[in-house]
């Protein structure tokens, strides 16, 4: 019976330590070309992109690294929020040294109307301990943290990577240059996308997430930090889905309130109602973002 109490407590040291770890020394893991840490080692950028996996399936990074000569980042997660891209940059700001020519945000019409919650696990992954602290006192605000998310949050959450890093690591490095894909993404055709099915008519504006786009704007200025945020093109039923147009309006109000930089989809030649281009309503196929980003390295020198 002792012997089986011992390795219980031990079990229970084991575990504690491992949350604690995670916890407070995440963001210090060596994980090449998925976030704030890598970002930050890199050095000195020229660009920065932060936002969701709508930057990372449309921005093609081999070729803005040959374009700015390897002084280029990408900062993306699945359904990044702009409360979170706000503390993200509170994150970069006070552990790196670093300059950074140009930060660009996303300009995704319909992050406007996301709840304030856990979407990503590799965001509080790759945020310290006060980062963590802070998205969660956001996610509070907003009534998102009762029991099983904090357990989510605190416990669970990003241990798979801990646990299988040395496996894993290797695997994510190659992603970063394939738009979060093992291999190059094709578009599954013109009548699949024609068919595919979305409904966004439900959507509301939630009052954090357009603080949060003055949040950026307020920080950036504050800083000397140039910046400018960035609206990529989706496939042509999404761009002109009435609700999506309404919150775009809505987005670029903000925008213009506050005498922010941006680049619409529109100011990029790029043809959104070619099928071949895209992979689903938002994100672009291999070719698409390739075609994409050749327009786009353009549309940033001469901005």
């Amino acid at each position: 019976m002792k012997k089986v109490i011992l390795t219980l407590i031990a079990a229970l040291l084991v575990t504690a330590a491992a949350v604690g770890f995670k916890n407070v020394y995440s963001c210090e893991m060596p994980i090449r070309n998925r976030g704030i840490n890598d970002a930050i080692k890199t050095g000195d950028l020229d660009v920065l992109f932060i936002g969701s996996s709508t930057f990372r399936a449309n921005v093609d990074m081999p070729m803005m690294d040959k374009e700015y000569d390897g002084r280029v980042y990408d900062i993306s997660y699945g359904g990044n929020q702009l409360v979170a891209t706000s503390i993200q940059y509170d994150e970069i700001k006070r552990r790196s040294d670093h300059r950074y020519g140009l930060m660009v945000f996303e300009l995704g019409p319909m992050m406007l109307t996301q709840e304030v919650a856990l979407s990503d696990s590799r965001v509080i992954w790759d945020l310290s301990f006060e980062g963590k602290r802070e998205l969660w006192e956001s996610m509070y605000d907003a009534g998102n943290t009762d029991f099983p998310m904090m357990y989510e949050y605190f416990i669970t959450s990003g241990m798979d990577d801990l646990i299988t890093f040395p496996v894993t690591e290797p695997f994510y490095g190659t992603r970063y240059y394939k738009g979060a894909k093992t291999d190059e993404t094709p578009s599954p055709g013109q009548d699949v996308l024609e068919r595919e099915e979305f409904d966004i008519s439900d959507k509301t504006l939630v009052e954090a997430q357009a603080e949060a786009v003055v949040n950026i704007i307020r920080k950036c200025r504050e800083d000397g930090q140039e910046f400018l945020f960035l609206e990529s093109p989706c496939y042509y039923r999404l761009q002109e889905d009435p609700t999506f147009k309404k919150y775009r309006e809505e987005y670029i109000k903000l925008l213009d309130e506050n005498s922010a930089p941006y680049i619409l989809a529109s100011d990029v030649d790029f043809d959104s109602k070619n099928a071949e281009f895209f992979e689903d309503m938002n994100h672009m196929s291999a070719k698409g973002r390739r075609e994409y980003t050749a327009k786009l390295i353009g549309a940033l020198k001469n901005r």
